[in-house]
């Protein structure tokens, strides 16, 4: 019976991401779309449209299903602002939900290793939204990152323009201590997607970008960052949500359909190795003969990794496939292919960023292991009075 009824999936937040996992949600074979819950009432009419319920609150979700002598759901998918991401797990975990819960997972490393424990001792699966490992130009760059040889070194950016009703509609974005800023809202997702592809990143160097967004002097718009992996490939990142420019992974493959896809874009991600250099998305590996000698007298040729790629690699786009992947965990098949360890690295690898722009210094990067968890930060108190 398991493997044939659908799964019930209840998604939190109403916001700017919440509503695109809901639609993946209704269209998905396997999985019913149970509600959304949000606190603002303006959601009801969200899920009016998307022709499910509505509740205000977790515990609204829990007495409904009382009520109606109904199973709760089997999972949920955390879409709210990001300080908000850890009480609202917590509180999910303390009912057996299991969790995709998008990044960051938490503001700090402490809280994140606090929900990362919590949820096991619920038993309760926990699968952090770094959506772009699912997403098909990483999939392929990762499949065939061994043909650039010993790697070397790394090139990369992402940078555009928000509008400025991005933060109207989300106060949140606009200070850092709510996880607001570039840095905690984007570039951990390069981060993540980076360590995916070349491995853990050991120390890093960030210079701030300078602010034109007087009026939000609390949140950050970018960086430019030196990075070293622990495995000797050095790089270079240019992060800032506050230029005119499509030189971001969005712009090169399509995945938001907010941001105008460039067709013709190359190197947002240039990955530099002893026999060739991969330029992503445009998937394209520039190298030279194997009969030759490498070296400067030696043409460079270009050899595109995939045919018609944006017809073949669209097919599957990477919400659809993260939701296939979080039914898999929820049944038992398959373990998260982003743990919360792995949501914690992209995250002290975003607090080393920061300290650095703090100090002026190049700062190593915590490890995993030697992060203590701040249970206080769950509301475990409160959970009591429930089923926690």
């Amino acid at each position: 019976m398991i493997a044939t009824n659908p799964l019930e999936i209840i998604v939190i937040g109403a916001g700017l991401i919440g509503p695109r996992h809901a639609e993946h949600v209704k269209k998905h074979p396997v999985a019913h779309l149970f509600g959304i819950i949000d606190p603002n009432p303006a959601a009801a009419e969200i899920a009016s449209n998307l022709d499910t319920d509505y509740f205000p609150s977790i515990s609204d979700l829990v007495q409904f299903c009382k009520t109606n002598e109904l199973n709760l759901p089997d999972g949920a998918i955390v879409c709210t602002p990001n300080h908000t991401h850890v009480v609202i797990s917590a509180e999910l975990a303390s009912y057996g939900i299991h969790l995709l819960v998008e990044k960051p997972l938490s503001s700090t490393p402490e809280q994140l290793a606090a929900i990362r424990d919590y949820a096991e001792s619920k038993n309760v699966k926990l699968l952090v939204g770094h959506h772009r490992r699912f997403n098909p130009f990483i999939v392929e760059t990762k499949k065939n990152i061994d043909k650039v040889g010993q790697l070397i070194a790394l090139q990369g950016s992402w940078a555009l323009k928000k509008p400025e009703d991005y933060f109207i509609k989300g106060l949140w974005r606009t200070d850092a201590k709510t996880g607001g800023g570039s840095l905690l809202i984007n570039l951990v997702h390069d981060v993540d997607v980076l360590q995916y592809l070349i491995g853990p990143i050991e120390r890093v160097y960030a210079e701030v970008l300078d602010k034109q967004r007087d009026h939000y002097p609390n949140a950050d718009e970018g960086a430019v960052l030196t990075l070293r992996f622990k495995n000797g490939c050095c790089g270079t990142f240019i992060c800032s949500d506050n230029v005119t420019s499509p030189f971001n992974f969005e712009s090169g493959t399509g995945e938001n359909p907010l941001i105008p896809f460039h067709d013709q874009l190359e190197g947002v991600y240039r990955i530099f190795g002893s026999k060739g250099t991969l330029s992503v998305p445009d998937l394209n590996l520039y190298h030279q003969p194997l009969e030759k000698e490498p070296s400067w007298n030696c043409p460079v040729e270009r050899t595109p990794l995939v045919d018609n790629r944006f017809e073949t690699l669209f097919s599957n786009m990477p919400f659809d496939l993260q939701l296939d992947h979080f039914v898999d965990v929820i049944r038992g098949k398959q373990e998260p292919s982003c743990s919360a360890n792995d949501g914690m690295a992209a995250l002290l690898c975003i607090e080393a960023i920061i300290k650095s722009i703090d100090t002026g210094l190049p700062q190593l990067v915590k490890q995993v292991d030697d992060i203590k968890p701040d249970f206080s930060c769950l509301g475990l108190e409160k959970l009591k009075n429930g089923s926690a």
